[in-house]
């Protein structure tokens, strides 16, 4: 495991014309600061409402700190290999407050090191998920201990969109982003 870098491969699915991105978003749609995944999602045409809607809930939801979810999203860009999510999420976890060290051990080959209690808890948490399908007993109860039961629900849901989200970018290969389009944003809905 380390830090995705690029697609080695030669065909991906094209992102939809502007024109198909435009009909699917509506009139709010700006080609200029619309990020390549919402254009990609927008080329699942009727599926779009949905995908939204979880993007919103991810990135809206109450009780999660919005550095935990980048914890989740960078860690599980490094463990799926997914350079548009790391790419992406590490200008935005800077925007959320990880330093360049944190950001740098979610990319760690192995059990995630020099981060505090809560972040080596959430990279533990979302490794064991992506590399086993489930958790071991002693992460899920320090998950509980730690964040409750709803929040634990909210976290697990967080990282089973962020798997689903990676496998979906690596699928498309969507085209990465530049530093400039992604600016301050923490959301890609910004």
């Amino acid at each position: 495991m380390a830090m995705p870098t690029a697609y080695a491969t030669s065909i991906s699915v094209p992102l939809p014309c502007d024109d198909d991105v435009e009909r699917v978003v509506g009139d709010g749609y700006d080609p200029g600061t619309a990020l390549n995944v919402v254009k990609m999602f927008a080329g699942t045409e009727d599926m779009f409402p949905a995908l939204l809607g979880m993007v919103k809930a991810v990135f809206g939801t109450e009780g999660i700190d919005p550095k935990h979810r980048e914890v989740i999203i960078l860690r599980a860009a490094s463990v799926l290999d997914c350079p548009y999510e790391w790419q992406a999420n590490v200008q935005m976890g800077a925007n959320a407050g990880l330093t360049v060290e944190q950001i740098a051990a979610l990319a760690a080959d192995g059990p995630v090191e020099g981060l505090d209690d809560e972040y080596a808890l959430l990279a533990r948490a979302t490794e064991e998920l992506l590399r086993g399908g489930t958790l071991g007993d002693p992460t899920l109860r320090s998950m509980l201990d730690t964040y409750g039961e709803v929040g634990t629900r909210k976290y697990i849901a967080t990282i089973g969109w962020f798997s689903m989200l990676s496998l979906f970018l690596n699928g498309t290969r969507v085209p990465l982003e530049t530093t400039d389009k992604i600016g301050k944003r923490t959301s890609p809905l910004e």
